[in-house]
């Protein structure tokens, strides 16, 4: 799905008041926007160690992309792990912070 569907599915499932669910969606919309912008390859094996690694690598190589957007990601990463992994609930305000995380690290993707 294109991140805006991603998007759209996170404000559907924070209405519905299933914040592990906005969560995910979240997450994958972010990854589909690191993707448009090549600075991961989505596939399927992949673990957010592994996305945040190729993320280092490929930000490092890009003269456009401050490399601030990796710890942004891995604070994104740590909080969606521990809402979709583990036994933690996930409430609007995480939700809330890892949206914010995404506009934090499109901003640091975008060299700004």
């Amino acid at each position: 799905l294109p991140e805006s569907s991603w998007l759209a599915l996170a404000d559907e499932w924070i209405s519905k008041g299933d914040y592990r669910l906005a969560l995910r969606a979240l997450y994958l919309a972010g990854l589909n926007y690191l993707s448009q912008h090549d600075l991961v390859t989505i596939t399927r094996s992949k673990t957010g160690l592994d996305y945040r690694a190729e993320l280092e690598r490929r930000a490092r190589a890009s003269s456009g992309v401050s490399l601030q957007v990796v710890p942004v990601f891995q604070t994104n990463n740590a909080l969606f792990e521990r809402g979709w992994y583990g036994r933690h609930v996930v409430d609007r305000s995480q939700v809330e912070a890892f949206a914010s995380g995404l506009d934090e690290m499109r901003r640091f993707a975008q060299g700004n």
